[in-house]
């Protein structure tokens, strides 16, 4: 059993002055400290993002930038008076101011994460609910499951919606009390299982209770606003908060219509942030209402319990993705070889190495004298060469032109044995003389024009003959 649980006996419900115990989130509008952080964050917010804006013109880059400053600086403030209220509702001694803006500042990053988680759950819900309606555009089966599926959808997209915005506003003082996400999101967990109804009715006699303290004071101001308006008008000149009158009191005194905009919105943002003491202390005490008796470690292990096994379960198929892919790999390897030999159909795969076959000598022929001699006169008979002229019927090479030469023999057309050619009795014919050369009409070295009789250029002195 948890330290927190305050009864051994599971609960029930609510003890009877549970419901009574929200009046008292009236009592936050005393809260000055907690005023004044809201207050104080809330105009440093405005005054900064109103200066990054009036630096140069305004872009992009700097509205966004301004608008991340005036964000955290009203989620400080915000924080910080949830924190001093929450002080106020355990009953225990309130941290100073000081503490209560840094812890405050702390918390933002806690609740973007809170934020983040339960719309990462809201959009998982209608993904399905849009899978369903997919589903529901089969042929002829479709109009049947639309009658299903259409008001479950509309059940459990409002189930889904309220149910993250009550464990968005449970899950808030667990924050401001210092538990971690986990455990914070474990009590809203335990809260929604065992104590739901409960939960919600106290919410709303809540929200009866701020109402009825919004409608008071913005009642007075109402009241006292237009009686001041008119004496305004009558005495400095500023006659409203309108678009119209800041016009025209702009051209007659534009220092009465800034400081007359400046103090409505002060007065406003003053009535705001006493009715948002009240919601805050109210919201301490409806945590702390529902979440008295119950075992919130039990809640919190099983919401760690579960967030374990869903890590394990990730780290096991990212374990089975990794072995699947170094299973896969060889089969891949062989996949893309056999595609670069489909993408090179000339080229010739590569053959694999075989040893070369051992080398054998084969016995030399045996001896025989009556053959192996081819210079032996009398073991055949010599074969004679075809008269000049003559062609052998199985001789298929082609015809040339010195074929018919004189003196030029036809090989013979089958294989013989060699033997020796008649000696020639005539030696050959001597070659012509060569024809004289024309007489030269330029000179060789000077290329200048020479008559045939010349001897020696004219010009260069070149000897021609």
């Amino acid at each position: 059993m948890s330290s927190e649980t305050l009864s051994d006996a599971e609960p029930t419900g609510l003890p009877a002055h549970a419901f009574s115990s929200v009046f008292q989130a009236i009592t936050g509008l005393r809260n000055g400290r907690a005023v004044v952080a809201m207050l104080g964050c809330t105009f440093v917010g405005v005054l900064a993002s109103g200066l990054l804006l009036a630096m140069g013109r305004p872009g992009v880059f700097a509205s966004l930038l301004a608008f991340i400053v005036w964000v955290v600086a009203i989620g400080t403030g915000l924080n910080a008076a949830a924190l001093l209220q929450m002080d106020h509702a355990r009953g225990i001694s309130p941290r100073s101011t000081a503490d209560a803006l840094v812890y405050g500042f702390m918390c933002i990053p806690k609740l973007i994460v809170l934020a983040l988680a339960f719309f990462a759950v809201e959009v998982a819900v209608f993904i399905v609910v849009a899978l369903l309606l997919l589903l529901c555009k089969i042929p002829f089966l479709g109009p049947l499951l639309f009658v299903v599926v259409f008001p479950v959808s509309v059940v459990v997209v409002g189930v889904t919606i309220v149910g993250l915005f009550l464990c968005m506003l449970l899950s808030l003082p667990a924050i401001w009390q210092g538990a971690s996400i986990t455990r914070a999101l474990g009590q809203t967990l335990a809260i929604v299982r065992s104590r739901l109804v409960e939960a919600v009715l106290l919410l709303l006699v809540l929200g009866f209770v701020g109402f009825a303290v919004g409608l008071i004071l913005f009642g007075v101001i109402a009241s006292g606003l237009l009686p001041t308006l008119g004496l305004s008008v009558s005495i400095v000149g500023f006659g409203g908060f309108g678009m119209e009158s800041m016009v025209a009191m702009s051209q007659g005194g534009g220092g009465y219509a800034v400081a007359g905009a400046i103090g409505g919105a002060l007065l406003w943002a003053v009535a705001a942030s006493l009715v948002g003491q009240v919601y805050l202390l109210g919201l301490s005490l409806v945590y702390l209402r529902v979440t008295e008796g119950l075992d919130l470690t039990a809640s919190e292990a099983a919401l760690r319990a579960t967030f374990d096994d869903a890590r394990r379960r990730t780290a096991e198929l990212g374990e089975k993705a990794r072995q699947a892919t170094h299973r896969d790999a060889p089969v891949a390897a062989a996949a893309s070889s056999a595609a670069v030999a489909a993408d090179a159909p000339g080229r010739a795969a590569p053959a694999a190495y075989a040893s070369p076959p051992a080398f054998t000598a084969a016995p030399p022929p045996p001896f025989d004298p009556s053959t192996s001699d081819p210079f032996r006169l009398g073991a055949r008979e010599p074969q004679t060469l075809p008269p000049s002229g003559v062609r052998s019927g199985h001789d298929a090479d082609i015809s040339l032109p010195f074929d018919d030469a004189p003196g030029a023999r036809t090989p013979p057309s089958g294989p013989s044995e060699w033997t020796p050619l008649p000696a020639q009795s005539t030696a050959p014919a001597p070659l012509p003389a060569a024809a004289p050369l024309p007489p030269a009409t330029t000179c060789p070295q000077c290329l200048s024009p020479v008559a045939p009789e010349d001897t020696f250029c004219g010009v260069c002195g070149y000897r021609l003959k």
